[in-house]
């Protein structure tokens, strides 16, 4: 019940700006022992959805339900608040920026991602304030940029890390701080400090006389500077530390009653070791809980996911046994996510790639419902089983070709996906993809082997009832020769019909064998012969008239 003893003041405001929509968001709450404050600052421009809202509400509802100032669960509490922005699917890339300040009402602990900010402030000083993550404050740190012209730098908004960003954000926390009376701290975003720097921050809460003049003074800061240029979403959060919880003194009770309660403080001695012994039972097996849980997140980072599935087991364990249900829940589910993706590699490397790609898919999905945890290597396991798939469709499809005798075509599919298999380092379909390959080649030449035989022959074939038929039309030439010759000898003796007879018989022998370039020659000598006929006859004619 450390509330009712301290005395925490709260106030704040968050205005638009010249935006069309207030994107930035505070929350807090204060319970009997511990209080929780959260500002966050959008950095998408998602219209649909504000993505402070969600890390503030995810923090306190998370811090509502196991409430600590412990550093390790409040990252966990950051980190699911992170998870829970990669879970938005529909194209979206939820960005945020957030500080996040836990207290037990004497000290104080913080942490925050991005650019907003946290200023702890005592008698007018700046004890300590955040580090923007960003390439701005880089150059800060080696001296490139003075300190006070880091609010109107270019690369203020060049952020390093964020909440919502594709890796593990980087968070940053602070050692538990010890409060006193009349301590404040301020968180603010990037829209309030880049108008109102630190200094003029500083000389408002020194010159306020009452708290709500400091919100007052720094939106109107704020707002002197709206005609010089354009003002972004701006919030401001001031808790006033006007009373620190106290332990009550106990008086030292006297001797007689020292006496008499010596019996019971006995018992309650034993007790309390008892108890104490449980407690710390506790606390070790919620340390080992956690430790178990971070290590499960570790292994998947580093794609490990045997040994992130005997983490999340054993965290899982523990968690049930502590009675913790939303650690149970969640070692459960990343158990699970791990186990899945173990069947999946089971199936690919047994060279059921089917199956693989069936259960990559299912793990793809409990990937993204927890937070996109493991989907890169989900989603490159799968494209690795649906390319293997692909290699043995190539190999399929050459199968068939070469049932239907393409040859050809079925090698060109068993050097695509040879190829394939080789640029993948898929040794097995590679190894199947070329034998096949080598096979086909080898039908494939022995084919052409006997096709050039046949053809061979049938050239040689040609060849001879080539030279048997050339000889024949030799002797044909010599046979037409020789005729034309007896036609010539039979007109030299004046026998002309019989020469006319030969010269026939030669002239159609030409005409069989295609010499039809003689035939005129053939007809000369003819008409030659009729001639010679018919001077015979006239000359016989002649002397049958004399007589």
């Amino acid at each position: 019940m450390r509330r009712i003893n301290s005395e925490f003041q709260t106030l704040h405001i968050s205005e638009e700006g010249h935006e069309l929509s207030n994107r930035d968001y505070f929350g807090y709450v204060e319970m009997d022992d511990f209080a929780c404050y959260v500002l966050a600052d959008s950095l998408d421009e998602e219209p649909s959805v504000n993505s402070a809202r969600i890390v503030v509400e995810s923090v306190i509802r998370d811090f509502t339900e196991a409430p600590t100032i412990r550093k390790r669960r409040l990252g966990r509490f950051v980190r699911r608040a992170h998870r829970e922005l990669l879970k938005y699917r529909g194209g979206m890339h939820l960005k945020a920026a957030a500080v996040v300040v836990v207290t037990d009402y004497r000290k104080f602990r913080y942490c925050h991602v991005g650019n907003s900010r946290l200023y702890w402030i005592r008698n007018t000083r700046i004890l300590e304030r955040t580090q923007d993550q960003s390439l701005t404050q880089n150059m800060i740190e080696q001296g490139k940029v003075p300190l006070d012209e880091a609010a109107a730098h270019e690369e203020r908004n060049n952020l390093y890390s964020f909440l919502g960003e594709r890796g593990a954000p980087k968070i940053m926390f602070s050692r538990k701080r010890r409060l006193e009376n009349g301590d404040l701290f301020a968180i603010l975003t990037r829209g309030m400090w880049e108008q109102c720097g630190e200094p003029d921050f500083l000389q408002i809460v020194n010159e306020a006389k009452e708290p709500k003049d400091i919100l007052e003074k720094a939106e109107d800061f704020v707002l002197r500077r709206q005609e010089e240029g354009r003002i972004d979403n701006y919030s401001l959060a001031v808790t006033f530390v006007n009373k620190t919880y106290q332990s009550p003194k106990k008086p030292w009770p006297v001797k007689k009653i020292l006496i008499a309660a010596i019996p019971v403080m006995l018992v309650v001695a034993a007790v309390g070791v008892a108890l104490g012994i449980r407690r710390y039972n506790i606390r070790k097996s919620t340390e080992a809980m956690l430790q178990h849980m971070e290590s499960g997140e570790a292994y998947i980072s580093s794609d490990n996911y045997r040994k992130a599935a005997e983490e999340y087991g054993e965290a899982k364990t523990l968690a049930d046994s502590l009675g913790c249900s939303a650690e149970s829940m969640e070692s459960n589910r990343y158990g699970r996510l791990a186990e899945q993706v173990m069947l999946a590699d089971e199936a690919l490397t047994g060279g059921d790639y089917k199956r693989a790609q069936e259960l990559f898919q299912t793990a793809r999905a409990m990937a993204v419902d927890n937070g996109n945890t493991g989907l890169g290597y989900v989603e490159k396991q799968l494209d690795r089983a649906e390319e293997y798939m692909h290699v043995f469709d190539l190999i399929a499809q050459g199968e068939r070709k070469e049932e239907y005798g393409n040859l050809e075509g079925a090698i060109k599919m068993y050097r695509e996906a040879r190829e394939k298999a080789a640029a993948l380092y898929f040794a097995e379909g590679k190894a199947e993809a070329m034998e096949l390959q080598m096979a086909a080649e080898e039908k494939l030449e022995k084919e052409e082997m006997a096709d050039r035989e046949r053809l061979q022959e049938q050239i040689s074939e040609a060849v001879a009832d080539m030279a048997v038929e050339n000889e024949k039309k030799s002797n044909d030439m010599q046979s037409a020769i020789d005729l034309e010759n007896q036609g010539n000898e039979l007109l030299k003796e004046g026998s002309y019909e019989g020469a006319i007879t030969f010269y026939q018989a030669a002239q159609a022998m030409y005409g069989k064998l295609g010499m039809d370039e003689l035939d005129e020659g053939i007809n000369q000598k003819i008409n030659a012969a009729r001639a010679g006929i018919a001077a015979r006859e006239a000359a016989a004619a002649e002397a049958a008239v004399e007589e």
